[in-house]
């Protein structure tokens, strides 16, 4: 590889972890090549909320809120059930409210409720998520100018519409790698270290099934969450783990029964944001656990637990009328009059009618509803739910069917505390490092969602490669 270009860093990926990473080298100096497969930079980051948490950070302080990373890091842990890794969860934590003071340093949009506390996942024991008032835009849109000045300076060159897809390796160490532009021309160049920032693979339906072993019900919005840089990191002898590990979400609609499946709507089954008046159903007709119940983590994994990972969502023409909407947003034009419209809405003169429209038994949908009115009448509702503000009882009846999945993936490369990734014996590949959706959600996450610990430990770990891990 002689006579190819050589950079002091090649960064795959010009997403969350990878622009930080890209800034900050090239602010320190270094020549740096970032390859990106879509047209534009952000990559996830165009339809991520961007939900960022941190501890002790400057903004907290100014409200009053006395936090710190250890606490921090106790709520990762039990809200991942343990199953984060307490190095990457550890180094994330304490790095965070750097991170989010770096942000705001930059100028960084912050929407003015945060910090907050969001319900969205098990919330937190303090105020520490924060987001932008435009969402994942908002991060691009602070980047996007540096960058772009990094880039007149002659410190980044952006090869943008270019798809990675190996690694040159001499001795043992990445010494370059090898990209194909969107007209078919190959591309190399040599670089003194590469990280891996290429996202996850949900838009990889037969590399998630290998890597997850399950069923993927909903699609990416991401289409360049490929895997790519995860499968060239394995094809050159790195670990991947964490693929038995699995978040699942009580929101989703989805569009067609043709998996994966595009998101319609998401519904809002967030007791603390609004308290249910329906009744779930599995494929049983039965009810699975309180509707109610406050922490996301149990109505998660009681969801997972039936089966087709589904349910339904139940009720009557009265809390049709009467409860707040229970749709939080449409990802298509909505439907004023979905029921026995869209492919997921329902509705029927009697539950029993109601049931054969769903696919349900109808005697037991019939006697799941009649034992909870009776559990509601005696106030002795048998999974212990206590907001049960009507009977299910005046038709016509109703049913969505809300499809459980998720859309991070929670499998990927193995990394150590300097973000180096290693090979199948746990020892580090030299010159590879990786941060982001390739080391795979579950690394800081566990197998639930933990409040901002995809994003924040992106940009942190982004940040600290460009910062200070990195030598040229």
């Amino acid at each position: 590889m002689a006579q190819l270009p050589l950079y002091d860093v090649i960064i795959i990926g010009a997403g969350t972890a990878g622009l930080p990473a890209a800034i900050c080298a090239a602010e320190r100096g270094a020549k740096v090549l970032v390859i990106e497969a879509a047209a534009d930079i952000g990559g996830t980051l165009h339809w991520s909320s961007a939900q960022m948490s941190a501890a002790g950070t400057r903004r907290q302080k100014e409200r009053g809120i006395d936090d710190n990373a250890d606490l921090h890091f106790a709520d990762v842990m039990r809200i991942s059930n343990g199953n984060a890794n307490p190095v990457l969860a550890r180094l994330a934590v304490d790095q965070a409210a750097a991170t989010l003071d770096w942000l705001d340093d930059l100028g960084f949009d912050f929407d003015p409720v945060c910090p907050t506390i969001f319900y969205g996942h098990q919330a937190y024991g303090k105020p520490r998520t924060y987001w932008g008032r435009d969402l994942g835009l908002s991060l691009i849109a602070l980047f996007r100018p540096m960058l772009e000045t990094q880039i007149r300076a002659g410190r980044v060159t952006l090869w943008l519409s270019t798809r990675f897809q190996s690694f040159e390796v001499e001795n043992g160490a990445v010494i370059g790698v090898n990209a194909v532009r969107a007209n078919g021309s190959a591309v190399s160049a040599r670089g003194k270290s590469v990280v891996l920032t290429s996202g996850g693979y949900a838009a990889n339906t037969d590399l998630y099934r290998e890597i997850q072993n399950r069923t993927q019900y909903q699609k990416a919005f991401c289409p360049t969450a490929r895997g790519d840089g995860l499968v060239a990191a394995r094809g050159i002898g790195a670990k991947v783990i964490n693929g038995h590990l699995y978040t699942i979400s009580t929101l989703t609609v989805l569009k067609d029964d043709v998996f994966p499946s595009p998101l319609s709507l998401r519904v809002n089954t967030i007791p603390q944001n609004r308290p249910p008046w329906e009744i779930w159903v599995n494929d049983h007709g039965e009810r699975f656990v309180a509707e109610d119940e406050p922490i996301i983590d149990k109505r998660e994994k009681a969801l997972e637990a039936q089966p087709h990972k589904r349910m339904w969502i139940v009720f009557d023409d009265v809390i049709r009328r009467d409860s707040p909407d229970i749709v939080l947003a449409w990802f298509e034009p909505p439907m004023t009059e979905p029921y026995n419209t869209h492919k997921a809405f329902f509705k029927a003169d009697t539950p029993e009618a109601l049931a054969k429209l769903c696919g349900l038994p109808p005697a037991a949908l019939a006697a799941t509803i009649a034992d909870y009115n009776k559990g509601r009448a005696d106030d002795a509702d048998r999974f212990g739910r206590g907001h049960m503000p009507r009977s299910i009882s005046q038709g016509p009846f109703y049913a969505i069917r809300q499809q459980g999945g998720a859309l991070s993936t929670t499998g990927g490369l193995a990394i150590d505390g300097a973000l180096r990734v290693l090979n199948t014996q746990s020892q580090p590949i030299a010159n590879l490092y990786a941060a982001g959706e390739v080391i795979g959600a579950g690394q800081t996450m566990g197998d639930a969602a933990v409040g901002g610990m995809m994003v924040t430990p992106a940009l942190t770990f982004g940040r600290l490669l460009g910062q200070t891990i990195l030598r040229w």
